[in-house]
């Protein structure tokens, strides 16, 4: 039998010790080995909010570790999205993207400091949900080919309510204004709330809003729905035109929600995340929910998300270069 001296005693430790020093780093490094920090770039209580709070709350059953969702609104949620992209791209601090915040507000806004295109890790397409153009009791047009003949009878006599300049109400109202060529007087406010509520009592005539802010005041007769932006009708809304059948084909547009964290993110803390991302858009109560809200999960691996950035981003910068618009 070989006898072990002290020498080499020693040798073997460090051998073991150089062998599981491996393992030991990984058990250390193990994601999430702490707290996420989910960012919302708006206020609580709009579709982003509830949708990012569903996806947060189900996160953490699947990861193991809290999400801690952190409202930041401001700049037409720009401010959160900054934040998010300067921040360590190591998975725990992560943003829930949308049209203006990841493709429309840096064609739009000289100040916006980020290329979503480059300054971001885009994890995961979450949900998507169509918009409705809404129509005041008082307005006499009860359908979207009437919208457009009495626009060009009178160019720019008819009030077109914004949720803010180069929100997706903007964005689809410039869409349907240059494939139908027609005008509009277009009215900017702080939110579909305040822009909803003129259109109510008919201080603006008509606005594009996402479906969920809108169904249950048309559903209450205080507001008219004379089309549905996505490519078929709503379960709430059966009798509301898609605008393809209103005459409007080009008139395609869905408010959405992504998943993203900075740049640089390590492949392997993106995969996880999005395979936990599509465990939860594939849950049955998941689904259910977001069909409560008028929408739908888009299931995909990061380089479809990444492609459907690209690919909005390039989109909104022609309609917006048509259209000259810029945040003063």
């Amino acid at each position: 039998m070989q006898k072990f001296t002290p020498g080499r005693r020693v040798v073997l430790t460090v051998a073991i010790a150089a062998a599981l020093a491996p393992l030991a780093a990984g058990a250390q490094t193990a994601y999430p080995a702490k707290p996420i920090t989910l960012v919302i770039p708006f206020p609580p209580g709009g579709q982003t909010d509830a949708i990012g709070r569903l996806v947060g709350d189900r996160l953490s059953k699947r990861l193991g570790q809290p999400v801690v969702v952190e409202n930041k609104p401001g700049v037409n949620g720009s401010l959160a999205s900054d934040l998010v992209a300067r921040a360590k791209p190591d998975g725990y601090t992560l943003v829930i993207g949308g049209p203006g915040t990841h493709a429309i507000n840096q064609l739009v806004n000289s100040n916006v400091r980020y290329d979503t295109r480059k300054d971001f890790t885009h994890i995961a397409m979450l949900t998507r949900g169509p918009m409705l153009l809404l129509a005041s009791p008082t307005l006499k047009a009860n359908s979207v080919a009437e919208v457009v003949a009495l626009s060009k009878a009178k160019p720019d006599s008819l009030n077109m309510a914004l949720t803010g300049i180069g929100s997706s109400s903007h964005m689809t109202t410039e869409l349907l204004k240059q494939s139908a060529g027609v005008g509009f007087n277009n009215v900017p406010y702080k939110g579909d709330v305040p822009a909803m509520t003129d259109v109510i009592g008919g201080q603006a005539d008509l606005l594009f809003v996402p479906a969920t802010s809108a169904i249950p005041f048309v559903q209450g007769g205080k507001l008219r729905a004379l089309a549905v932006t996505g490519d078929r009708r709503l379960a709430a809304l059966p009798d509301v035109p898609t605008m393809p059948e209103a005459g409007q084909p080009r008139v395609i547009n869905y408010s959405w929600t992504s998943l993203a964290g900075p740049a640089g993110m390590p492949p392997d803390i993106v995969k996880k995340l999005n395979d936990a991302c599509q465990a939860i858009l594939a849950e049955p109560d998941f689904a259910a929910r977001l069909a409560s809200m008028s929408n739908e999960a888009t299931p995909g691996v990061p380089e479809q998300a990444m492609g459907f950035i690209s690919a909005e981003v390039a989109r909104w910068s022609n309609v917006v270069k048509k259209a000259n618009i810029q945040v003063q």
